[in-house]
């Protein structure tokens, strides 16, 4: 189903002026066929018959138009009512301009970008820590990684709080503590209290990666989807790598502590622009606010019958957190492609912060370049990524003739070998006699190769669980990041002992191995599909929505 044209509101009867509202209602040609038993157009007479003989026995879904239109019709009926979206409605945020859609898309995903800037851009100051705390080099990683563990476990706070509360109190108020935490970050005292600091960062900071997927399947159909899940793809990819560069310079210059006050500032920066200017996006969370404001409205103008309005059904937090808590890891263990895409997904995580650990040592020890300097040759896995995002339409051009989920892999079968074939260029480049500028170049096929694989798995995802994504993504997303989390600790030693080369062949034959899961789902995911009760429940339900 195409996106439905939106009214402008000069064609939409003034919310304000209920009486005006309620004229307009009366020479429209709306009915309530979709939700009579009857087809067609029902008079009030035939409709009052219809309720004496008890043939409504469940309450009513109804747009804003059609519900003012029966309270007036009826105005003694008892039978219960939900609101819901008209086709033009402007509460709707489907229906929202695309300039605002747009803006609210790029939003959020700059979120993503800097709560990775702050993950990232820790490493930069990770020789000032050693120099000034006296600790060794796994000691100075463990700050990025409690951030990573941070980044696995917020989500299962955040995420029944933004489906209970709304996305806005989700972003808004952990985005505030992020910000917040970079104090103690700059001023601690010791290793330990910034090591604990960091975990809260990282638990906080995770709204973004609970909330912006969410936000994205609020404003667009799944059809049209694509675009904006390629911006969302393009921050998860570009931001990593983009933290260095953003911040080497700084901590050789004004030293780790002015790292903590500078994202202080930018984040602080950003926290203000979403309080301002970010609305709700939330369907049932809207839905609820238009219910009581319509309920409010049509009691003070006398109605009776507009006690029996109902808001939308909410199972309650504690359910939501039972949900959260306990399906995605039940999804983990039962439905094979979560965990194969969890395993997939850690892997191509875990090659990323094993990849990154490498620049330090080829760039620094080998080629000699200062830490800011290193921090620069990060910027190739950057150029990959942003490359890669123009050869999206093509991937989008042929979901759009097939529409399957597994067509949303399309791109990613050929996509995936720039991965082991970027990882054997990048080991057999890692010479001090190469120039240098022969492994960056490596690293543009590797950025590249990312972002296409982890799109398309993302999507195919989002595809094959329709409502029951959130479960399914949750438990990628905790395996991904508590792999993320562990990897970077052994990372340096695991390249001194097996040299720069075999340790860079190593991750190569790895990420050749697993080139085989994409193909996998490609090839045979309509019956990989058949075997899961939850992948087959949204298959009959034949939406491509996204709810979570």
């Amino acid at each position: 189903m195409g996106l439905l044209p939106c009214k402008s509101r000069s064609e939409d009867p003034p919310r304000d002026n209920l009486n005006t509202l309620e004229a307009a209602v009366e020479a429209s040609e709306l009915t309530l066929h979709e939700n009579s038993p009857h087809a067609g157009q029902v008079s009030p007479a035939e409709t009052e018959k219809t309720l004496h003989v008890g043939e409504i026995s469940g309450p009513l879904v109804l747009s804003e138009f059609e519900v003012i239109r029966r309270v007036q019709a009826l105005p003694h009926d008892t039978t219960p009512i939900i609101l819901t979206f008209g086709p033009h409605d402007l509460d709707n945020p489907r229906n929202w301009g695309k300039a605002r859609k747009w803006y609210i898309t790029c939003f959020v995903s700059m979120l993503n970008v800097l709560t990775c800037l702050c993950a990232g851009g820790y490493s930069s100051g990770s020789p000032f820590y050693k120099e000034e705390f006296h600790i060794s080099s796994t000691m100075a990683t463990a700050g990025l990684s409690t951030y990573i563990l941070g980044f696995a476990f917020g989500p299962m706070l955040l995420a029944p709080l933004s489906e209970h509360y709304g996305r806005n109190p989700a972003y808004i108020w952990s985005w505030l503590l992020l910000v917040i935490l970079q104090v103690p970050a700059a001023l601690a005292p010791n290793m330990s209290t910034l090591v604990g600091v960091r975990f809260l960062q990282g638990f906080f900071g995770s709204a973004p990666l609970t909330n912006t997927g969410g936000t994205i399947a609020d404003l667009w159909e799944r059809d049209y989807s694509g675009a904006p899940m390629a911006i969302y793809g393009l921050s998860s990819t570009l931001g990593p790598p983009l933290a260095l560069p953003l911040t080497g310079y700084l901590a050789q210059a004004k030293g780790w502590r002015w790292l903590f006050w500078f994202f202080m500032a930018v984040l602080g920066g950003a926290w203000v622009i979403l309080a301002l200017t970010l609305p709700e996006t939330r369907h049932p969370i809207i839905l609820k606010q238009k219910t009581h404001r319509l309920k409010s409205q049509l009691s003070a103008l006398g109605h009776k019958s507009a006690s029996c309005i109902q808001t939308p059904p909410d199972k309650g937090l504690g359910h939501l957190f039972k949900v959260t808590l306990t399906r995605p890891i039940r999804f983990l263990f039962t439905e094979p492609i979560t965990y194969a895409t969890a395993l997939y997904n850690g892997l191509i995580y875990g090659l990323v912060f094993l990849f990154n650990e490498s620049f330090p040592l080829v760039f620094g020890h080998l080629h000699r370049f200062t830490h800011a300097q290193t921090s620069l040759t990060f910027l190739g896995l950057c150029v990959g990524s942003l490359l890669a995002s123009f050869f999206h339409p093509i991937q989008e051009h042929h979901y759009l003739r097939v529409r399957t989920p597994e067509s949303r892999l399309w791109l990613s079968l050929p996509a995936c070998f720039l991965l082991p074939i970027s990882l054997f260029w990048f080991a057999g480049c890692s010479s001090a006699n190469v120039p240098f500028i022969l492994p960056i170049l490596a690293s543009v096929l590797f950025g590249a190769g990312i972002f296409v694989v982890v799109l398309g798995v993302l999507n195919f995802v989002l595809d094959a669980y329709g409502p029951y994504t959130a479960s399914s993504l949750a438990g990628v997303i905790l395996v991904r990041n508590v792999v993320g989390a562990v990897f970077p600790l052994f990372a340096e030693r695991m390249y001194e002992h097996m040299g720069y080369r075999w340790a860079g062949v190593l991750l190569g034959f790895l990420a050749l191995l697993f080139c085989a899961v994409p193909f996998l789902f490609y090839y045979w995911g309509v019956e990989i599909r058949k075997r899961s009760p939850w992948a087959s429940a949204n298959a009959e339900m034949g939406s491509g929505d996204v709810v979570e």
